[in-house]
């Protein structure tokens, strides 16, 4: 059955992301006041208890940005530690199942908004589909974020840091109803988001977005890359190997390869784990650090 979707699929691909796209305009239009609701639970927003920048001047605040069907619990494990060293850590909650460039507009809005609060330079560190979200902020034309930095409307970025990025996409974005299911179940039971977060956080372009071959993975892959922020790749193995195992290379993360997650001229380190585990334990229970947390923070400190 899914084989067949998927090939039937193939057919009205040109024209899906369009779709989506319009459909989910016209779920804004419609319900206005759920709109408002899932509105006020994001944006970017310091986690309880962490320090202000003016308390440790030496540490740039750390922006943490999820990936696809997310509800930000992907950080659980990497922000007591960036708060037992000291960085004021913010978190970007944002309507991932919309089309990418329209949550980088979004992650655009509220730099801006917190320019005006505190314009002090930032690092960014992401995970999966948040890699691309704020490479489109950092590099796309409209935007023009480097000149918005320079004229102190936004702040200046200093370090972005890719986990398990998939910057020429992943074939596992066109079997993505289960980790859409998980994330809609977390928040109907955990945050008691509104009954329609299922559509005005999106209704999947972002899952065509991330297809191979996307257009707008050729448009992002297209620019160059902010010389002036410094950025490296984390990617994820099941299987460590040799950096020539070929093999193990194209498993990547289980849902990301390496070489999707390689950016020309930037640097990569190759971790153990899956896409998730790489950077989160399973259970809450267990006293393991995740094998990309001790990378990230060595990157922060640098």
């Amino acid at each position: 059955m899914i084989v067949f979707f998927q090939l039937g699929r193939s057919f009205v691909l040109p024209v899906e992301h369009k779709l989506r796209h319009d459909f989910h305009q016209a779920v804004q239009r419609w319900f206005p006041d759920a709109v408002q609701d899932l509105s006020n639970r994001q944006g970017i927003s310091p986690v309880e208890g962490t320090f202000a920048p003016a308390d440790h001047p030496a540490r740039n605040p750390v922006i943490l940005v999820h990936g696809l069907d997310d509800p930000g619990i992907i950080w659980d494990d990497l922000i007591p530690i960036l708060q037992k060293n000291q960085f004021p850590v913010l978190v970007l909650s944002y309507p991932n199942d919309q089309a990418i460039e329209a949550s980088s507009a979004f992650f655009f809005e509220q730099m801006q908004m917190l320019a005006q609060k505190n314009p002090v330079t930032v690092s960014i560190v992401t995970h999966s589909m948040g890699g691309l979200v704020a490479r489109d902020m950092l590099t796309r034309p409209d935007l023009d974020y480097l000149r918005a930095a320079a004229e102190k409307k936004v702040p200046a970025v200093d370090r972005l840091i890719l986990v398990g990025p998939p910057n020429r996409g992943t074939q596992m974005a066109r079997f993505r109803i289960l980790t859409e299911a998980k994330d809609q179940i977390y928040h109907l039971f955990f945050t008691q988001a509104h009954w329609l977060h299922c559509l005005l956080d999106g209704t999947g372009a972002a899952g065509v977005d991330l297809i191979p071959g996307s257009c707008f993975l050729i448009r992002l892959n297209q620019r160059a890359l902010p010389r002036e922020v410094k950025i490296q790749i984390i990617a994820g193995m099941i299987f460590p190997g040799p950096e020539d195992a070929h093999l193990k290379n194209i498993l990547g993360d289980g849902l990301v390869s390496v070489n999707t997650a390689r950016l020309q001229q930037v640097p990569l380190i190759r971790v153990a784990g899956n896409h998730f585990t790489m950077i989160r334990n399973l259970t809450r229970t267990s006293q393991r650090i995740p094998p990309a947390i001790p990378v990230v923070l060595n990157m922060l400190c640098q």
